[in-house]
């Protein structure tokens, strides 16, 4: 009989059968087995052995190996739309099966691609950390950049190209620490889950939410879980500190309609549905939202303060806002803007396609970033009032609740103790954006927003920006830390800990 081709869901279902196997497999070969003829009710007698004491790490080697896989993986485009990721999720299968890794690749829609593998510990605390990054990527007009965004050159000591920061690089970060774990036989009282999915840069349905929803099986026993969203920052007066992200804000993207007359641009009417668009539109940038500061944003800035000694008034920001002359000039930097209020940004415009042409319909995309706690229809009623027409029309593009992670846990403890190795602290915060760590929040799981590397201010401005790239230096040291913060979080097995021969 002719194959018939099977829909994601059929797919994924038998992919999970095989990674379950696998994992079974896996974890079984880890298992002492007792000797023929053995009841197994002297444990004494089981063939086991002690653990050997694990290999020493060439990071100079895996540098430079990760080096080589970052090109690779930059040179498959995965911009978002339309994403394409499979190839960049199978080249990461192979790269993870060849070194023994159990590892499987679902397709949530043609051409989309996710990919997971599970690197077992000896299993005495229940909790699995999933590193988490995306494949995908955003755009890159050529043109703008002093370099291709995907040949993925090595120049400066640095990997030039889209996504080397946001969100490749931290990948294979993360990736590169899970296998110099396994090739050094560090045993970890916990498993490693490494997941890297599709679509963030799009809202993560065909990516984590359909991961979340489909095959979440592969992470049920997750208890961590690290992404982007933070990392090693240091202050003007060099002084550094781990930014960690507990907590987030929530898109509220919006749609707004207008309509109005058609006809032909040379006999314009007194009004057309662009002129009543971009006068909402222009009333909506003259609003702002009220000001609310949530306590990891107060933390934040108080931490800053201890740190180097800044504007006094950091350390009791709540009191500080409350003078109209500090509040304009905090709010004027748009970034502490975005952290004390909700924000509303229009994006997309479209009318007609042609220049001669009046067009009966034009609508503008915003997108609006909501605190946490805020209210989204609330928060909508908003936006339709200080736009000032109630004819328009406003629909909800994408908006989920906010979910924050606790400050205090096993996780924090780690990233805590691996900052004191290099004389810094650790200082929770919330980001003004969004990551797939949302869908995994909504589950139950502790998830921080945190890659353990140190990237400059002008290199930041590559993230979504031009010129993107990362110092193969900094990739080399990411994973070195990596490494560090599994054996912390992860609890390497003492020497007393046996495996089968």
């Amino acid at each position: 009989m002719p194959s018939q081709r099977q829909s994601p869901p059929q797919r994924g279902a038998r992919v999970a059968c095989a990674i379950a196997f696998a994992a079974f497999v896996f974890a079984a070969g880890a298992r002492p087995v007792a000797a023929a003829g053995e009841t197994g009710r002297h444990p004494r007698h089981r063939l086991v052995e002690p653990a050997p004491p694990p290999k020493p790490i060439d990071y100079d080697q895996l540098t430079r190996e990760a080096a080589t896989l970052l090109q690779n993986y930059i040179r498959i485009d995965t911009t978002n739309p339309p994403g394409d990721e499979l190839a960049a999720a199978r080249m990461l299968k192979e790269k993870l099966l060849a070194d023994g890794v159990p590892a499987n690749v679902w397709e949530p829609a043609p051409g989309r691609g996710v990919v997971a593998a599970r690197l077992h510990g000896i299993g005495r605390h229940t909790r699995s950390v999933v590193l988490l990054s995306h494949m995908d990527v955003v755009p890159a007009n050529a043109k703008e950049w002093q370099f291709p965004p995907f040949a993925a050159q090595i120049k400066n000591g640095e990997i030039q190209g889209r996504g080397a920061i946001d969100d490749k690089g931290p990948g294979v970060i993360e990736l590169m620490a899970m296998l110099a774990i396994k090739r050094a036989g560090i045993l970890l009282d916990r498993d490693v889950v490494f997941i890297a999915t599709g679509d963030e840069e799009n809202g993560g349905r065909m990516g984590a939410g359909w991961m979340v929803d489909h095959e979440a099986d592969v992470f049920a026993d997750a208890g961590y879980l690290l992404n982007e969203g933070g990392g090693i920052m240091r202050r003007p007066n060099g002084k550094r500190y781990f930014a960690v992200s507990i907590a987030e804000k929530t898109p509220l993207w919006l749609r707004v309609t207008a309509t109005g007359p058609a006809g032909h641009a040379a006999v314009p009417p007194d009004e057309t549905a662009v002129t009543r668009l971009v006068r909402a539109l222009d009333r909506l940038d003259g609003w702002r939202a009220q000001i609310r500061l949530i306590d990891p944003v107060r933390d934040y800035f108080r931490a800053l303060a201890e740190l180097d000694g800044g504007p006094p008034q950091y350390r009791n920001l709540a009191r500080a806002l409350r003078d109209p002359d500090f509040t304009r000039n905090f709010t004027a930097v748009a970034r502490h803007n975005a952290l004390v209020r909700d924000t509303f940004t229009a994006t997309v415009l479209h009318a007609s396609d042609k220049t001669n042409e009046i067009a009966p319909v034009a609508t503008a995309e915003i997108d609006g970033r909501l605190l946490p706690g805020e209210n989204p229809v609330a928060a909508a009623a908003d936006v339709r009032k200080a736009m000032g027409d109630p004819n328009l029309k406003l629909d909800v593009m994408l908006n989920f609740p906010a979910a924050s992670s606790p400050r205090k846990s096993r996780m924090m403890t780690a990233i805590g103790e691996l900052a004191a190795r290099e004389d810094a602290g650790v200082v929770p915060t919330m980001i003004a954006g969004f990551t797939d760590s949302h869908y995994f929040r909504q589950k139950g799981i502790d998830c921080y927003g945190f890659i353990p590397i140190e990237i400059t201010p002008a290199e930041m401005r590559g993230v979504h920006g031009v010129n993107e790239r990362i110092p193969v230096k900094e990739l080399g040291a990411g994973i070195r830390r990596m490494v560090a913060l599994l054996e912390l979080v992860g609890g390497r097995a003492g020497p007393a800990e046996g495996r089968r021969p």
